[in-house]
């Protein structure tokens, strides 16, 4: 294959994670655009999201202390001042004048920074600055996988951390939907705190612009590639968990059973597959995962490092089986204990045994 064919498949491999994966599909996500949250609601995901926010300079500041490459550092380095914001013009050859200071008798900052601006967000949506900062409403799923992310940038070799930033591909058009939600269903928000939305709408373009060339020139091996794909859906999976707590904690409990819908991974470019499966596959829980019931529900969820997912009936009643019987043999028990469609019901327990094996919250044996 040409290098030119290897690089449009690659590209094309990076696209098609954020279309199967991307969390614009996440039902709380959805919910929310289509002005379904409550305040309550908004409000608990504005405050768990900014603990993600005010997390991305670091995990921008891990990729740049491991990165040799001068040239590199030079682009990558604005990400910091976007979000801290900057008392001086980029490139320091400007300082704010002497006594240009704000009203809380700070040197006024020439640009406030994405942090600033989704504070002012939650001011605009009723929450306090202070319970912001101190992460006074962050819930433990969320702060396991925003954690579980920073570590991923300092631990990864930087081309691959580099690469796992690119779900910016799929951010402009989100971040214009939301802008226009938020305008339309949720008019009590002063529109003064949107800012942050309007701004990013185009600093996510330039950013994965960037950071698509740096991968491609850089991730430049199948392997590297492989593995740039891989963390790409890890940072899917991390933005995926952020909302899965969210929705556990403030979603309606007939809509919350969000754990099982993303679809399984497709073919993509002939070797990101999941595992085939046979009959005589042995399915069961990955290290570290646990199948119990929420004492505040009464309902099947599975616990895992970086979070929690509810399950509906029907996966939990598939796990339950995963206790060392074959697929053809969970399928079976299935097939008596609810007189079902022996067909109809063994395609459902693949669709969702391998969505479980994408997330690796599975593993055959």
């Amino acid at each position: 294959m040409s290098r030119l064919g290897d690089r449009e498949t690659f590209v094309a491999n990076l696209r098609a994670v954020g279309a199967r994966a991307y969390h614009d599909k996440h039902p709380f996500h959805v919910a929310m655009n289509e002005g379904r949250l409550s305040p309550e609601a908004l409000r608990g995901w504005v405050a768990n999201r900014f603990y993600y926010q005010q997390n991305i300079p670091i995990k921008d500041a891990a990729i740049l202390s491991n990165c040799p490459v001068r040239e590199v550092r030079r682009v990558w380095i604005h990400r910091i001042l976007d979000h801290d914001g900057a008392a001086t013009r980029r490139g320091g050859l400007q300082s704010a004048p002497p006594g240009d200071v704000s009203a809380a008798g700070k040197p006024s900052l020439v640009d406030e920074g994405g942090i600033e601006a989704w504070l002012r967000l939650g001011e605009a949506c009723g929450l306090s600055r202070d319970g912001l900062v101190q992460d006074c409403r962050v819930l433990p799923g969320v702060r396991f996988a925003v954690d579980a992310y920073v570590n991923f940038a300092r631990n990864q070799p930087w081309p691959i951390a580099i690469a796992s930033s690119l779900t910016e591909l799929f951010a402009p058009d989100l971040m214009a939907a939301r802008l226009t939600a938020f305008e339309k269903f949720y008019s009590w928000i002063d529109p003064r705190g949107l800012d942050y939305f309007r701004r990013r709408t185009t600093q996510a373009q330039r950013d994965s612009d960037e950071a698509l060339t740096i991968t491609l020139k850089y991730c430049s091996t199948p392997e590297l590639q492989r593995e740039a794909t891989r963390a790409l859906e890890f940072k899917c999976d991390v933005l995926w968990s952020i909302l899965d707590a969210i929705h556990h904690a403030y979603g309606d409990t007939k809509s919350r059973q969000v754990g099982l819908v993303r679809p399984a991974r497709e073919i993509v470019g002939g070797w990101e597959t999941a595992a085939p499966w046979s009959d005589a596959a042995r399915p069961r829980l990955a290290k570290g995962v646990r199948l119990q019931s929420d004492s505040a529900t009464g309902g099947s969820v599975l616990l895992f490092p970086e979070g929690i997912i509810e399950l509906n009936e029907s996966a939990h009643e598939i796990l339950v089986r995963c206790d060392g019987r074959t697929l053809s043999e969970i399928v079976q028990a299935l097939v008596e204990q609810y007189d079902a469609d022996l067909g109809a019901l063994a395609t459902d327990v693949r669709q969702t045994l391998a969505d479980l094996q994408q997330r690796r919250l599975i593993e055959l044996t």
